[in-house]
């Protein structure tokens, strides 16, 4: 291959590869599902999300977890890019599964409250499916145009006294690089949901000092 020829397109590459590794964050809906967000500060790593965990408390003292049916509790935006609830409460069923899959992988998933039991709330705040046309579109499956998306608040608290042990809020956009979720009008959001199930995991994984595989 000629040598110009090769640099071009090492050069278009690079243009592009942020666009094919991650979807495009946007700001993170508030909708009144948190007791206080003025806590929440950007993720040092992550656009789009925004955390708190409390100085006082230490997520290390919990190895049991009540995990909340997750709710439906749509921003304006989601309100304006979702009128399916049928899909919605499946899309809700289907998170909270993710979340009891991790906790599951090492702690116990309980249904009462207690000492020692943190209580897991999680609500849906947006979700945008897949515009799956333009994901297939020439010109247009280059960019984050047709990217499926979904929204969250979410917060860990003492079953007890109800204290706020951590809090959190994302929005996300699905990948370039999850082919197939592509061709379905939800996988992506599914995908994010995925992701997020394995960052708490992670989260609480760190303050027991365990090392997530």
């Amino acid at each position: 291959m000629n040598r110009y020829l090769k640099i071009t397109l090492a050069v278009l590459f690079i243009g592009i590869a942020p666009v094919l590794l991650s979807g495009c964050a946007t700001p993170a809906a508030k909708t009144g599902f948190l007791k206080d967000y003025s806590k929440l500060k950007p993720h040092p790593d992550i656009d789009g999300r925004h955390v708190y965990a409390n100085p006082n408390m230490n997520i290390g003292d919990y190895s049991k977890f009540l995990v909340d049916p997750v709710v439906v509790n749509l921003s304006v935006k989601g309100k304006k890019h979702t009128d399916d609830p049928e899909k919605l409460a499946e899309l809700a069923q289907y998170f909270h599964e993710q979340i009891v899959h991790q906790l599951e992988q090492g702690y116990r998933v309980v249904k009462s409250s207690g000492p020692g039991v943190a209580r897991v709330r999680v609500s849906i705040s947006d979700i945008v499916r897949t515009k799956v046309a333009l994901m297939i579109h020439p010109a247009t499956k280059l960019t984050g145009a047709g990217l499926g998306e979904a929204g969250m608040e979410a917060e860990l608290v003492d079953s007890v006294s109800g204290k706020t042990i951590a809090a959190a809020i994302d929005h996300q956009s699905g990948s370039r690089l999850d082919l197939l979720g592509g061709f379905q009008f939800y996988s992506h959001a599914k995908t994010i949901m995925e992701k997020w199930a394995k960052d708490l995991k992670i989260f609480i994984d760190k303050g027991h000092g365990k090392t997530s595989k």
